[in-house]
Formats: C-alpha cells, sequence, structure tokens
C-alpha cells in the first residue's frame, strides 16, 4: 500500500501529451503519477476558488474553428499564419494571401479564414513569439461583409464558429457586444511556441498575452478565467470533498503494481505471424469504453468493461478469413478477458478513482460555470431550437501541463451522441 504522505509530495512525471486529456483519464494513461497530477491539479483549481493563491492557470475552452498558428518566424522575422500543418514534418508556411491560396486552395473556408487573420492578426500580435488560437468569428453579417457569420437578433450579438458547436451570445449594447460589431475577426488566444526555429518549439500553454495590443478590427477574447465571477456553493464544496477524500482513499489502498494491469506485454507471435500479447494494453479500450457509458449515461465497471472488450474482439475476429488468423485472434480475446477477470481487483480501483475524480471534475465545473462571459447554448437537432449550455469547459495548467475541465455528463455526452460535430 502506497504511504499517502509520500504521494502528496510526488510530481507527475507523464510524457508530453499529444492532445488535451480529461483529468480523470490521467490516472489510466500514467497510472500512480497520473492519479498524482490528476488529484494535484484539481486541488489547485479548488484552493484557487477559495482564494488560496498557487501558480496553477485555468482558461476558458472555447469552441473556435480552425485552429490558426501566428506570429513572426524566429528566424525570418516575417508575420506567418498557418492552420496546425505548421509543425507538420513538411509544414504549410503562409506569408502572403498567394501563399494561403496555394496551400489551402482545396478548403475555401479554411482560406478566407487564414486572410483574415493574415491580414488583421498582426495589428495586435507582438513583435516576436509564436501563437495559437481558435478563430471565433468573421465579423457581423452584413452587406460590406457578406462573409460575417456573427449576427444580431433580439438585442443580442450571436456567433458560432462550428455549425453544429456552442453559440455564444451577448448583448449588442455592452461593451463586449460593441467591440464585436467593429471588429473584423474574433479569437481566442491559448498558447504561445518557445524555440528558435518553428520544427523545434514547445509548447507554453496559459501564456502571459499582455504584450498584445488592441485594435478595433480584432476581438481579442481573453482566455484566462476570472476567478471573482466563479462560485461555489456549500453544497457544491461539500460534494468535491467527499468525492476527491473517496478517490484519494482508493488511491492509498490501491498498490503501485495494479497501474501494470493495463499495460500490454509481448511474448512471442501467433500461428499467422501477428505479434502475440500477454493481454492487451488495455489504457485506450477503457478511455474507449468510458466514452461509451458517457453516450449512455452508466457508470463504468469491470463487468461493463468486460462485455466492451469481449464485443471488440468479436468484431476484430469476424473481420478476418482464414482459420490462423480467426484462431490468433480469438486466442488473444480469451487471454485478455482471463486478465481482466484475474486481476479484476485492481481495475475496479482503477475505474473507482476515475469516477470520483471526475466526479470531484464536476463541481469545479458548475462553479466556474456560475457566471460566465457568454450565454452559450447548442442546437437541438431534432427542433431547431436553441438550449442553454455551460461552456465547453475549462483547461486547468500544472506546471506547463494542461487537462481538461469538462462536465461529460452534459457536453461530452452530446458530443458523443452527435449533437455537435
Amino acid at each position: 500500500m502506497i504511504d499517502f504522505t509520500t504521494f502528496l509530495t510526488e510530481e507527475a512525471s507523464e510524457k508530453k501529451l499529444l492532445h488535451l486529456e480529461h483529468v480523470e483519464d490521467h490516472v489510466i494513461n500514467s497510472g500512480f503519477d497520473g492519479f498524482a497530477h490528476a488529484y494535484h491539479s484539481l486541488q489547485d483549481v479548488h484552493d484557487k476558488l477559495h482564494g488560496k493563491g498557487n501558480k496553477v492557470k485555468v482558461t476558458t475552452k472555447y469552441d473556435g474553428s480552425p485552429a490558426v498558428i501566428f506570429g513572426h518566424d524566429p528566424k525570418t522575422g516575417k508575420f506567418f499564419v498557418a492552420s496546425k500543418s505548421a509543425f507538420n514534418a513538411t509544414p504549410k508556411i503562409n506569408y502572403t494571401p498567394e501563399d494561403i491560396e496555394r496551400n489551402h486552395g482545396h478548403a475555401p473556408g479554411l482560406v478566407s479564414k487564414l486572410k483574415l487573420a493574415l491580414e488583421h492578426l498582426p495589428k495586435i500580435a507582438p513583435k516576436k513569439g509564436v501563437y495559437q488560437g481558435d478563430i471565433m468569428h468573421a465579423g457581423l453579417k452584413s452587406k460590406a461583409n457578406p462573409n460575417g457569420d456573427v449576427e444580431k437578433e433580439s438585442g443580442k450579438l450571436n456567433f458560432q464558429a462550428n455549425p453544429s458547436g456552442i453559440r455564444y451570445s451577448t448583448p449588442a449594447s455592452s461593451s463586449e457586444g460593441k467591440h464585436i460589431a467593429k471588429a473584423k475577426i474574433g479569437i481566442a488566444v491559448h498558447t504561445k511556441y518557445n524555440g528558435k526555429n518553428l520544427a523545434d518549439m514547445e509548447a507554453e500553454y496559459a501564456p502571459d498575452l499582455s504584450e498584445f495590443t488592441h485594435h478595433p478590427d480584432v476581438h481579442s477574447i481573453d482566455t484566462q478565467d476570472e476567478f471573482q465571477n466563479a462560485h461555489m456553493s456549500p453544497e457544491q464544496h461539500e460534494l468535491y470533498q467527499k468525492h476527491i477524500k473517496a478517490a484519494a482513499d482508493a488511491f492509498k489502498a490501491t498498490p503501485k503494481k495494479a497501474y501494470k494491469v493495463f499495460t500490454g506485454k509481448k511474448i512471442g507471435a501467433h500461428a499467422d505471424g501477428t505479434t502475440k500479447f500477454e493481454h492487451e494494453h488495455h489504457a485506450e479500450l477503457i478511455k474507449t469504453y468510458i466514452n461509451k457509458t458517457v453516450r449512455e449515461g452508466t457508470t463504468p465497471t469491470v463487468s461493463g468493461y468486460k462485455s466492451h472488450l469481449k464485443d471488440t474482439h468479436n468484431k476484430r475476429i469476424a473481420g478476418v478469413k482464414t482459420a490462423k488468423a480467426i484462431g490468433a485472434k480469438t486466442e488473444q480475446m480469451h487471454a485478455d478477458l482471463n486478465h481482466v477477470e484475474n486481476n479484476s481487483e485492481h481495475f475496479n480501483s482503477i475505474l473507482t478513482m476515475h469516477h470520483h475524480l471526475q466526479q470531484a471534475k464536476n463541481q469545479l465545473v458548475q462553479s466556474l460555470s456560475a457566471k460566465p462571459k457568454y450565454q452559450t447554448a447548442m442546437k437541438d437537432k431534432a427542433t431547431g431550437t436553441y438550449n442553454p449550455t455551460k461552456p465547453e469547459g475549462y483547461v486547468v495548467v500544472r506546471n506547463n501541463r494542461p487537462s481538461k475541465l469538462v462536465d461529460r455528463d452534459e457536453f461530452s455526452r452530446n458530443n458523443l451522441n452527435g449533437i455537435r460535430t
């Protein structure tokens, strides 16, 4: 059993994340150290909500599109814009409108947004540095700006970067609304890249953006969450403490070796020549299963995972034709199911930690969403009406390692069930 005082001083050591992960998923991705990072991230946000100073940063996660990399090339000093392909092995960097047409002419919508970014973002960007943000809108729709996507309705300005995603609204008469009405482009900047050349740059999440300037043509949305607008009720605080304690108790009762049950181990080859594993690498399958329970509104269990695992293997078996391949995949299915059964206590412990971390996180999301900057809504495909929702979520950055804080029971379920794409 792990001594909890040791855990409290332990610093997580996950590898660099390739994309944002739900905070509770760290225990699946990186076991012991992943739980440490998740726990400390949640506790830091909780403490900050209660006025205790720490270095954790929290940003609002905006539902924008496309993502744009922009700034001054560290080698040439020339201003550029790019999609995420800026960091490809063969990058597509755009210094001129002609570059954009050549690199992205197959996607007219992207071309239009990148041209807006190239024209207007130099008006606010620092003279040095490379940044990433999400484009939120292309200005107020009018005869002079037919490609604009901000619409005025019932005294409000509405914008929606993703056609089936979140719609943001604010009173047209507000200072925010007046800024939006004048702007040619809206952007939410959330990341800075540091390095001497584009290929080797490393991300800095929730950076200091004080060197950005203001310009009426650019509606720059500050993603740094304002904690003074957040409010944690006594009931939310009580539920948070209940679940974070339950997560910690499950952690204390779990031996460190338990986390190895997710990691596949090669033990040879099947008769058909494919690699034979002692058991499946379960982390990604567990997360797929958890997404399934989110869609269904159920709680993850070991027995539920075994059923999901069996269904997954049966689909793999149905996808091959030769007797050797069928035999190899059937053998692997039995090995994987036996592995879960023989280690059901360890699987249950990790799922228990995951559940309580998620429930504790939900209380923080509720608190952070108490007074959002914009009114947010999502379109019901069946009725065509917009139903109020919380913001997409938040990103907590601890030691420059970001994690998503998203209410999966609401936003992720809508996402996974196709209410947004």
